[in-house]
């Protein structure tokens, strides 16, 4: 049985888990910016962001290693020690798309555009609304949220296909934008990278509260049974 000041001590990683979502999240919010308006500040602001988020996850993961070796919790608080390493991670991920989105957003900026901003634009509004969702979800796990969610992923996975093939269409017929196409494109596949992290978040928020495993998988939330998968193996 865990002691009261055991479950304060696990309260309080999850606050500064939240913190660190919620600043992940607004870091996502300036790339946004940064990209669709081809803002020079809000760019840099998100790469010097980079050592702030960095230092978050070492001072979350010292934090979830000294609880481990000091606590013996069950039920969902066991699962959010467990799970909190894998969130961290999943956050600093996003973290570094962002800075990786900004630098080649900078890059882009100083040469002339060729277009795919309204794709661009519809893109991070997609990935915009799961990120938001995938961390709300931490604050208030939420199985119907994540089902409802877990829809949009393959929607971002379709996009960012239609626009790599369309990208390379036209590398073919313009030889002389194939560096700015490969930027875009790696732009997008950044975006649905942090898309797929996303659903990684909400994968851990069910579990942690319901204690089933549920994986996003074309456009489905379910849930997976380990021991079925192990037994027709």
């Amino acid at each position: 049985m865990i002691s009261k000041v055991g479950l304060e001590r696990i309260g309080n990683l999850r606050i500064e888990i939240l913190r660190m979502a919620r600043y992940v999240q607004s870091i996502f919010n300036k790339t946004m910016v940064a990209v669709l308006e081809r803002n020079e500040h809000q760019a840099r602001d998100v790469i010097y962001s980079d050592s702030v988020i960095d230092y978050h996850q070492v001072e979350l993961q010292a934090m979830i290693i000294g609880l481990t070796g000091i606590l013996t919790p069950t039920g969902k608080e066991l699962r959010l020690l467990t799970l909190s390493m894998n969130i961290v991670s999943a956050l600093e991920r996003i973290g570094d798309k962002c800075v990786f989105i900004c630098e080649t957003s900078l890059s882009l900026s100083k040469r002339p555009p060729i277009g795919y901003y309204d794709k661009m634009k519809s893109m991070f509004e997609s990935v915009s609304i799961m990120t938001k969702g995938a961390i709300d979800n931490l604050v208030e796990p939420s199985l119907s949220e994540a089902e409802r969610l877990c829809k949009s992923d393959d929607a971002i996975d379709r996009m960012q296909e239609e626009v790599k093939s369309d990208l390379i269409r036209y590398c073919e017929q313009s030889p002389s934008v194939v560096g700015r196409a490969f930027d875009l494109m790696m732009i997008f596949c950044a975006l649905e990278e942090i898309a797929d992290l996303s659903t990684e978040l909400m994968e851990a928020a069910v579990y942690i509260e319901s204690g089933r495993h549920y994986r996003c998988v074309n456009d489905d939330f379910k849930p997976v049974d380990f021991e079925t998968q192990n037994d027709e193996g």
